[in-house]
């Protein structure tokens, strides 16, 4: 029989990993929940306006997101209705993914919606403010694979 004694620690699993998936290749329409067009060398969302001028691929869950109205309480219904319903991914981007933003360096994937996706960056040190990190949502990503 075996006893525990003070010093015994349980060794817990270690948690699985998430695996590291290869950038998408340039050029190339990723499979998404939300629908992806590649025009004049940069991917992005095309919304309900501008769809049928561009071909796309559409979405696995989503069509494309209808345009924001004006006035804000219709649009602040329409943000919280159609631009910001959470998805599994946006344009092949998923949580916890870490990619190149223009002007920000490196920046890892925080959330996603039908709008973009929601990317956690690190602040250079500065003495008038007094946070480290900023967050910024992302929609398109230029020639050079970086988010913007």
């Amino acid at each position: 029989m075996q006893t525990l004694s003070l010093f015994d620690v349980p060794t817990a699993p270690k948690p699985a990993a998430k695996r590291r998936r290869a950038p998408l290749a340039l050029g190339e329409l990723p499979v998404s929940s939300v629908p992806a067009a590649y025009d004049r060398e940069h991917l992005y969302s095309p919304k309900a306006n501008t769809a049928a001028l561009v071909d796309h691929r559409p979405g696995d869950q989503f069509p494309p997101l209808p345009v924001s109205p004006s006035g804000p309480k219709a649009w602040g219904s329409w943000w919280r209705t159609e631009a910001s319903v959470a998805t599994p991914d946006y344009l092949g981007l998923e949580t916890g993914d870490v990619i190149t933003v223009v002007d920000a360096g490196t920046a890892t994937v925080v959330s996603t919606c039908r709008l973009g996706a929601v990317v956690r960056y690190e602040l250079p040190p500065c003495e008038w403010r007094d946070q480290a990190h900023a967050k910024r949502y992302v929609t398109a990503r230029n020639q050079f694979g970086h988010w913007y």
